[in-house]
């Protein structure tokens, strides 16, 4: 993402913790103040809203090669206002958030580092905002399944029904749709 010397690096004194999660564990929970960020080297995350009445939203998975950690919440310092739960077994990085925030000020590789992590989170929450009004549930299923081709086999429907927006009935309809149309294209 944005390359740090070795020297810059070892003189940060940044400590991460390597961290194992298992299906079902969270990383944040909502109503807490998180701290922490972490860097997915293998499993899946889930990053979603809770209402009071018990319904979830998600609002974007977390593949490995991206940063998590609710980044409006570690920059706000409040509560979280989301959870985020691990769907698979997952190995992650974790670090202070505080400590890598300091660390812009005193070399410009980490500043660069800050303004990389937080361009990617604002293109990955446009990216979502365009979807989410622009595009059709069924355009949303495959745009999801051409950026992420295994999804299925990771990620349970109702999860990918409730990233959707829409209802499991409601993508098992589109599923069956796209799979037909892969049917006759092949015949």
């Amino acid at each position: 993402m944005s390359p740090i010397p070795k020297e810059v690096w070892s003189q940060a004194g940044i400590t991460y913790s390597f961290r194992e999660l298992s299906y079902g564990d969270f990383l944040i929970k909502q109503g807490k103040i998180p701290t922490e960020y972490a860097f997915v080297f293998s499993g899946v995350l889930r990053e979603y809203y809770l209402t009071p009445d018990g319904d979830e939203y998600i609002k974007s998975f977390n593949f490995p090669g991206e940063f998590t950690g609710s980044y409006f919440d570690l920059l706000s310092k409040q509560p979280s206002t989301c959870n985020i739960r691990a769907i698979t077994d997952c190995k992650l990085a974790v670090a202070n958030f505080e400590d890598l925030n300091s660390l812009f000020e005193t070399h410009i590789a980490w500043e660069r580092l800050g303004r990389k992590v937080a361009e990617n989170l604002f293109l990955k929450k446009a990216r979502r905002e365009y979807e989410l009004l622009a595009l059709d549930a069924e355009a949303r299923y495959n745009l999801l399944k051409e950026t992420h081709p295994n999804i299925e086999e990771i990620v349970p429907q109702y999860h990918i029904a409730s990233y959707l927006g829409i209802t499991p009935v409601s993508l098992s309809r589109i599923r069956s749709k796209t799979n037909k149309l892969k049917k006759e294209k092949k015949d």
